[in-house]
């Protein structure tokens, strides 16, 4: 369990050890994402024991790109999922072998994919077949190889945030089955210059239902024996990620019920598949990893409604302003008082600048800290210099040290 309460104050307790975050914090002055890096690394664990087949798991490093926790998901020997030039060269700067990279992504530009050429990266994910026509181009250009995968559209309804589904026929994500006989036929006349390796799908981001995983799986899947029957040989199947958390309450036993539950369902899906399976999680694995902390400035209070006023809001957490998100939030100190309902909101000149609307505190001043949970996964990465205020720290903890 990544943060806890020791005689009402948070608590992050590794190695044997409670790092109080109230002390942390008071000592950074400053909003700071503060992540617990030997949560990551047991999620990633969990899941891969979870499938009772061998199963390649690429991080998808979108979600929390901290270079020490990326350094350590390298050294523990897996792979990565990447979406730009720039995450590719993180990646591999953080222990990466290029062999462990895939590119995914709807838009790469000429640069991105000669990098990934040069560089023999594992697997290119390719989105459409204006985007095969360039990788081809591009490898006969170089006289190198380029390994490509179809990241097929399965038409599948993930019931999450609109902008956060990727796998419904109206995305701008991945191609559907009538696509294939045109992007073999550039495979085959691409006189060897790419090098056909499978099949992948992804439906989206923060899913709770795994029938629309095993939807997506068995659909591809359809795809993928269509492909191997006539006669083509493939080397991968790539599942995806996008396996969500709950952000209303947190417990440890039915998160890893719900990682359990979904490696179970996909090894019955994926019976009888005789490929590599590649998946790419992001937000299970880092999501409940961090917190962010932030200083009360005001507490105002009107005849309509109540504010606490931070120093961090939508330039470091967009998650509330994008998404009408929801995250806990609570003080660092529990403390006695009248309670009252309040709107967690920071400096920003924006009247979506909000990190919890409505939400009950006992005895909050001004000067108390706020933890605002589960930011591990899409906060720095997503944050802004908007009104340039000085961005949130990021502090990860491994074995009960600091980076």
């Amino acid at each position: 369990m990544p943060f806890v309460r020791k005689e009402g104050r948070l608590a992050l307790q590794q190695a044997g050890q409670d790092i109080d975050i109230l002390t942390l914090a008071q000592s950074e002055s400053h909003p700071c994402y503060i992540y617990d890096g030997d949560d990551v690394l047991n999620r990633l664990k969990a899941l891969k024991s979870s499938f009772d087949r061998p199963v390649s798991i690429h991080y998808a490093m979108k979600a929390n790109h901290h270079p020490e926790i990326l350094r350590r998901i390298a050294a523990a020997g897996y792979g990565v999922d990447t979406v730009s030039m720039g995450e590719v060269k993180k990646a591999m700067k953080c222990g990466f072998s290029a062999d462990q990279v895939v590119l995914s992504g709807v838009g790469k530009t000429v640069a991105e994919i000669d990098f990934a050429i040069e560089n023999q990266i594992k697997q290119i994910n390719v989105e459409s077949v204006p985007e095969l026509q360039r990788i081809i181009h591009r490898s006969q250009a170089l006289g190198k190889v380029a390994s490509v995968a179809f990241r097929m559209n399965p038409d599948v309804d993930p019931k999450t945030h609109p902008y956060t589904s990727t796998g419904f026929r109206d995305n701008k994500f991945g191609m559907d089955q009538s696509f294939l006989p045109q992007l073999i036929r550039l495979v085959q006349d691409s006189q060897g210059a790419v090098r056909f390796m499978g099949l992948t799908n992804h439906i989206g981001s923060q899913i709770r239902y795994t029938d629309a995983f095993e939807e997506a799986t068995e659909k591809t899947r359809r795809m993928l024996d269509h492909v191997l029957e006539s006669g083509i040989p493939l080397s991968t199947f790539d599942i995806g990620g996008g396996l969500g958390i709950d952000y209303d309450q947190y417990d440890p036993n039915k998160d890893l019920a719900e990682i359990g539950d979904y490696g179970l369902k996909m090894s019955q899906a994926l019976k009888g598949v005789d490929l590599e399976i590649m998946t790419e999680p992001g937000r299970v694995i880092v999501g409940r990893c961090g917190i962010l902390v932030t200083e009360v400035q005001y507490v105002k209070e009107t005849p309509y409604k109540n504010f606490l006023i931070c120093d961090s809001g939508m330039h470091d957490l967009i998650r509330p302003a994008l998404y009408r998100a929801h995250h806990r939030v609570e003080p660092l100190q529990l403390k006695s008082g009248e309670t009252k309902i309040y709107d967690v909101v920071g400096p920003i000149c924006e009247s979506a600048d909000v990190l919890g609307y409505d939400r009950r505190f006992e005895g909050v001043e001004q000067g108390d800290w706020l933890a605002v949970f589960d930011a591990g996964a899409y906060g720095a990465v997503m944050a802004s210099s908007y009104n340039l205020h000085e961005p949130a720290k990021e502090i990860v903890f491994f074995d009960g040290k600091a980076y």
